[in-house]
């Protein structure tokens, strides 16, 4: 792999946005290991590095909807534990979507700490994440659909 690459746009037409410094332009990828620059496709390596505040900004959000889904998800958890008059067959959907909200809510540490050091978590962390992140998100579709088959 060509590890100098040069921007296949002009930097004008790339925006400030991008850039904390035209000097200091790196390109997505720089702080990848030769391995790991394998599991990246061609295209995205010839982009600009994205600013460290907007990395930031994402960890405070994936931060927020963490803690956020972990309470409220949990909450729907124990007080359908805790409460036998919600245990009805209708509202065991309920609690398979909280189910899969919650397993959901629970790869977002992959994203902040993605966010945070600004780097590739790793092959194996992304196939996980992707794994998890499509079984409970087909899981809560699926589930979605269930809850409004029952309630026609």
């Amino acid at each position: 792999m060509d590890f100098n690459r040069s921007v296949s746009r002009p930097l004008s037409q790339l925006g400030s946005s991008f850039m904390e410094n035209e000097d200091e332009l790196q390109l997505m990828g720089w702080n990848l290991t030769p391995e790991d620059l394998t599991h990246i496709p061609e295209h995205w390596l010839s982009y600009p590095e994205v600013r460290s505040l907007y990395h930031y900004i994402l960890a405070f959000a994936y931060t927020i909807l963490f803690c956020l889904g972990v309470i409220g998800n949990g909450l729907v958890l124990w007080i359908f534990c805790v409460s036998k008059p919600l245990r009805t067959p209708s509202n065991l959907f309920v609690l398979n979507l909280a189910l899969c909200d919650f397993s959901m809510v629970l790869v977002l540490p992959i994203l902040i700490y993605d966010s945070i050091d600004h780097k590739y978590p790793g092959h194996l962390q992304c196939q996980i994440f992707a794994l998890c992140g499509s079984i409970s998100g087909i899981g809560a579709g699926a589930t979605n659909a269930a809850i409004a088959y029952d309630r026609y």
